[in-house]
């Protein structure tokens, strides 16, 4: 008898749009170098992990920005423990990602994975980061003072005071100077934060050598990064046409997505 089944064709299931995996993807150290058109794919990879399950995007949205209200509130300690909940949060997002790239069901309680798994690590990951970003600050100030002269700030009574001392002593383009190199030191800060959670949780590596490694994978990839942070400022800006309600239902989901889609990219290993 003869079938119209033809027992070699490929097979016919659907497939769901999102980026190709190999069985369970890895993370692993060294990260990669990428070409800068992979800064764009990490955008439409992270679209298309959020139409995988919006809905849970939004809740792990909120859940954030709930945990962040909760701990804006205390008093004093508000904004520290708000630093230091940042590497958690991130580790817990890409736990959280790489469970729906994987096809599973999406699953929030991924999203405190680092209250389980790498706690120590991870704090100290959010203390590095925030002992930098105070010293950071403080050059700024003594900066300031230098260069226009500590007595006079002293006498200011407030702040639109001190700003008037402070460019009348160092000139605006003295003040821009300071600024620009504060910024740019604040990125390469950054820079050494941004993808150290993910090792910290994924890899073996120690919170400093986290950090020296997402500092140096940032570095080597910042062409991708400029492509990837000039599509993300547009993808924010479109967002914010819908009301501002886009931007926190469409657009920082879809960047979320997306930051794991990076991190995928750059220290991913197919099993």
């Amino acid at each position: 008898m003869s079938s119209t089944d033809n027992p070699y064709r490929p097979p016919s299931a659907t497939v769901a749009d999102l980026p190709p995996t190999a069985g369970d993807a890895l993370f692993a150290a060294p990260g990669v170098r990428v070409e800068a058109g992979r800064g764009a794919a990490w955008i439409s990879e992270g679209w298309a992990l959020f139409k995988a399950a919006p809905l849970m995007w939004i809740v792990a949205l909120l859940l954030f920005f709930g945990i962040q209200a909760l701990l804006g509130v205390i008093p004093l300690l508000g904004n520290i423990l708000s630093v230091l909940a940042g590497p958690f949060f991130m580790a817990g997002l890409l736990a959280f990602s790489h469970g729906i790239a994987r096809g599973e069901e999406a699953d929030l309680g991924q999203l405190f994975i680092g209250l389980k798994q790498k706690t120590v690590p991870l704090l100290t990951v959010a203390a590095l980061y925030f002992l930098v970003v105070i010293g950071l600050v403080v050059f700024f100030v003594v900066g300031m003072l230098v260069l226009m002269g500590g007595a006079a700030l002293s006498l200011s009574a407030s702040p639109e005071a001190m700003m008037q001392t402070v460019m009348a002593g160092m000139g605006a383009m003295g003040f821009l100077l300071l600024f620009l190199v504060l910024l740019a030191l604040l990125m390469l800060a950054a820079a050494a934060y941004w993808f150290a959670p993910g090792l910290v949780l994924y890899t073996d590596l120690s919170a400093t050598a986290a950090m020296k490694e997402s500092f140096r994978v940032c570095f080597s990839n910042w062409l991708p990064f400029l492509v990837f942070g000039v599509l993300g400022l547009l993808v924010s800006l479109g967002g914010m046409l819908l009301l501002v309600i886009g931007f926190f239902l469409l657009s920082l989901p879809v960047l979320m997505a997306a930051y794991y889609a990076s991190f995928r990219d750059l220290f991913g290993r197919q099993a």
